[in-house]
């Protein structure tokens, strides 16, 4: 048996010390610019040695990039076509900036036309201008702008008003007459408190709505199972008559924010770019979203030659070195994020050419291990990182994905391609629907061998019905 005792000894090991300034640049990496902007905000208002949104016009700012010279910083990585993607790797330093115009290659004219184009409304704006318009009391306006303010992202108005009227101190009499004259305003079905009421709002509206109507309405339960015996009796009409009705609710938006053009839609503008210019795709950052902020040096220098405090001086001090090792966390953060960036669209490039039917299949380590950076870095840059393509705007998380076997393209293709063949299968399946062991059949025809659950959980991932569901709505069709 052992014998238990203390002994002291000396051990040397190596580990990785989060200081504050390490953490800072993690968090830094995770942030999207919307993010990073107000960020950015905070720091500015708590370090005097910073300054946001301002244009460097300093003698050490980066020249512009000249198109028709032979040594321009950007340099280009050609394949055998000599086709690839524009780099521009360019040393940090403290006289340099990747800020500067060198990564943005808008035409004069598309920007000309971007700034003359008239800001849309804020949906929530909208509301608040309807109110202004409405002809309502002190109290009632108190009512209005706190259910503008509980409003759903979908248009729904989901709150108790039983709760609300508790919480303002007003009567349920009050908030309910508030909310009789909201469901007034535009788009139609707005503050509707369930789908019944929303297609109804919207029916009437057409002038489609009568007791026939209501009753479907009512009985939306037995129209999703297709049981069109039944309804036809609650309703007292016929078949052919219920399918017309139906034709009639497929005009409506099932979500009243719908109705209003989708630009309620949080639509996150993008943090890069790709494009392509001739024969070649260029990766850059967003200029208009990307935040900004410089170093006072000047004011810096001009405060230590004054005669203050230690605890002052000690304070100031304190503050410009943050401030120094947040711009260059900042530098650092654009250089990790278009190297990330641009090797993903490298790899992706059938996509950007051909579309998604010629996604490859990646995952983080390849990028990871191609630019020398650990997997969690490059996770937290394309977990919040929107890159806007001829194709779309997609998050770079979108471009990994897993590999299935196949007969062709390699031998692999990339799951989301194989989603997307499933969802065209059942798009163009007909009067004849696919069931999942069809589908899986179809894909092996198509030299694509997936399993039947892996086929369920592909269907299911993009909330398409199975196949009973769908024959159920193919009844319901005129």
């Amino acid at each position: 048996m052992s014998k238990i005792s203390l002994v002291q000894e000396v051990k040397q090991s190596q580990k990785i010390a989060l200081t504050p300034q390490l953490l800072q640049a993690i968090k830094l990496l995770e942030l999207n610019n919307i993010e990073l902007s107000d960020y950015l905000d905070q720091e500015v208002i708590d370090n005097p040695f910073l300054e946001n949104d301002v244009t460097i016009t300093e003698d050490n700012d980066i020249p512009e990039r000249r198109e028709d010279s032979e040594t321009s910083d950007e340099k280009i990585l050609t394949n055998e076509e000599s086709l690839d993607f524009a780099q521009e790797e360019s040393a940090i330093t403290d006289e340099t900036s990747l800020y500067s115009s060198v990564h943005s290659f808008e035409d004069e004219s598309n920007n000309f036309l971007l700034d003359t184009l008239a800001a849309k409304t804020n949906f929530f704006e909208s509301l608040r201008e309807q109110v202004i318009f409405s002809v309502l009391k002190p109290e009632e306006r108190i009512v209005a702008y706190a259910l503008i303010e509980y409003l759903e992202p979908s248009g729904f108005l989901k709150i108790s008003l039983r709760d609300l009227s508790s919480e303002l101190n007003i009567s349920q009499k009050t908030v309910h007459s508030v909310l009789g004259i909201l469901k007034k305003f535009d788009p139609v079905g707005i503050f509707s408190q369930s789908l019944e009421e929303c297609l109804g709002t919207q029916l009437n509206e057409m002038g489609y709505l009568d007791e026939a109507m209501v009753a479907l309405l009512d009985n939306l339960d037995l129209l999703a199972r297709g049981d069109l015996k039944k309804i036809s009796k609650i309703c007292f009409v016929d078949e052919k008559k219920i399918k017309k009705m139906v034709t009639f609710i497929r005009k409506c938006n099932p979500h009243p924010i719908d109705t209003y053009d989708n630009d309620f839609e949080n639509k996150i503008p993008p943090d890069i770019i790709a494009k392509k210019e001739g024969r070649k795709w260029i990766v850059s950052l967003n200029e208009e979203t990307l935040p900004k902020v410089v170093l006072l040096s000047g004011y810096w220098e001009e405060l230590s030659r004054k005669k203050i405090s230690k605890e002052d001086k000690r304070y100031l001090s304190g503050h410009y070195a943050s401030g120094k090792w947040l711009t260059r966390a900042l530098e650092q953060r654009v250089a990790t994020i278009l190297r990330v960036a641009r090797e993903i669209m490298k790899r992706q490039r059938p996509f950007l050419d051909h579309g998604l039917m010629h996604l490859k299949p990646m995952i983080l380590k390849d990028i990871a291990e191609e630019l020398d950076l650990h997997e969690s870095t490059v996770s937290r840059i394309t977990n919040s990182k929107v890159i806007s393509t001829p194709r779309g705007s997609f998050e770079l998380k979108f471009f990994f994905s897993k590999a299935v076997e196949s007969s062709s393209m390699d031998g692999q293709l990339s799951a989301s391609v194989v989603k997307e063949k499933i969802a065209e299968l059942i798009r163009n399946e007909g009067d004849k629907v696919l069931s999942d062991n069809n589908l899986k059949g179809l894909l092996k025809d198509d030299r694509i061998d997936v399993a039947r659950r892996t086929i369920t959980k592909y269907r299911e991932a993009m909330n398409l019905p199975p196949s009973f569901e769908r024959k159920r709505m193919k009844r319901l069709e005129v």
